[in-house]
């Protein structure tokens, strides 16, 4: 299970391709869009517009970012600006930088530049535990040729528009329970030794099976939780879906952001993900872009994945690889390196619920929320990984 979030107000993270024309954009309150970059013919200065829009039509800052490898990262700011760029810069159509790229990087020519216009209202900050991820188009799915695909695996192009928080590890036993007891003391949740029921919106859905298969490391006893001796920070287990995404809920009201999920459809915010305030589930959409972390290998540690260093999944190798150890349990989260985007136990250790109902995919689609009824929902750990009713 792991949790994003998505800003209230706060970076705006608009990526676009040098010479192309994109408009990609994170927030619900803050908004870059059409975005456009045209090079002068014969020089290199650049002609970036954009449309801005703002809480209450406040000033923001604007700056403009160059990656050189192809947005994995953006550590350069491009200092040789003038335009609607700095500081002060207040909202509106056809917003306009002028960038001199040879007075920034002298005699720099890439194929695998990309721009970042950013908008910073200066109120919103990374939480604690998460990275920022930005909005890209790549490919979800596997090619028909892949060893161990599944029929539902139909590859095709996703463009994400809007960027997200996600955290960097799953949700830990730790956690968990400090949240669960902090809904139940507030009367979100109720609970017995047995199970813990939701009780939001004239709810009564199971959120932790307490006494289930797999083993629960977490108890109830008298009104408090407890974690088992020595598991505090391996993963939680025996989370339903609703569980999840009232865990979700639980951190939004805990931190007095709006809620994202209605407990009586458990629809979230009314069928678009997107855009709902506060903490919710990634749709499968972001989890794969978010676990290929710019990778088109069966892994995002490429074409193998090393039972030994790089992930905790038991003794079933992957075709052609070598087959490591078997743990025969969760690890601690973290015991293993991270991707590209700073993500843990992508591969590995437990499946994690998504936002999305199980449906068919494929074609050209932008910010997909997959199917629009039914009771599947997505475990994405291996490519589609497996769904189950909830």
């Amino acid at each position: 299970m792991k949790t994003i979030w998505i800003p209230r107000a706060g970076v705006i993270l608009t990526v676009l391709l040098l010479g192309a024309t994109l408009a990609q954009a994170q927030g619900t309150q803050l908004l870059v869009s059409n975005v456009q970059a045209q090079q002068r013919p014969f020089t290199a200065i650049w002609d970036v517009t954009y449309d801005l829009e703002t809480v209450g039509d406040m000033a923001v800052t604007v700056s403009l970012f160059l990656s050189t490898d192809s947005g994995a990262s953006y550590p350069n700011p491009c200092a040789a600006v003038t335009g609607d760029v700095g500081a002060g810069v207040l909202p509106g159509t056809g917003k306009s930088i002028v960038w001199d790229a040879g007075a920034d990087f002298p005699g720099l020519s890439s194929a695998t530049c990309r721009l970042r216009v950013t908008a910073d209202d200066g109120q919103s900050e990374v939480p604690a535990g998460f990275v920022a991820i930005g909005p890209g188009t790549s490919m979800m799915g596997s090619p028909t040729t892949e060893p161990g695909r599944s029929s539902d695996e139909t590859q095709h192009q996703v463009t994400l528009t809007r960027g997200f928080y996600m955290q960097t590890t799953e949700v830990t036993n730790q956690q968990y329970r400090d949240l669960v007891q902090w809904a139940y003391d507030n009367g979100y949740v109720t609970a017995t030794s047995a199970s813990v029921r939701d009780a939001l919106d004239g709810s009564t859905q199971e959120l932790l099976d307490l006494d289930g298969f797999p083993n629960c490391e977490i108890s109830f006893s008298e009104g408090t939780f407890t974690v088992d001796a020595g598991k505090a920070s391996h993963p939680v287990q025996a989370v339903t879906w609703y569980g999840s995404v009232a865990y979700c809920d639980w951190l939004s009201l805990q931190q007095g952001l709006p809620r994202a999920y209605d407990h009586s459809t458990w629809e979230c915010n009314a069928g678009n993900p997107y855009t709902a305030p506060g903490y919710r589930l990634p749709t499968e959409a972001e989890w794969e872009y978010a676990c290929r972390a710019g990778t088109q290998t069966p892994f995002n540690t490429g074409s193998c994945l090393d039972a030994g260093t790089e992930a905790n999944y038991g003794s079933y190798p992957y075709t052609g690889c070598p087959t490591g150890p078997y743990v025969g349990w969760t690890v601690p989260v973290g015991s293993y390196p991270a991707n590209a985007f700073g993500l843990y136990d992508m591969h590995g250790n437990l499946w994690e619920w998504c936002n999305d109902r199980y449906g068919t995919y494929g074609g050209t689609v932008t910010d997909p929320v997959g199917a629009g009824a039914g009771n599947a929902r997505v475990f994405p750990r291996w490519r589609r990984g497996s769904v189950a009713q909830v």
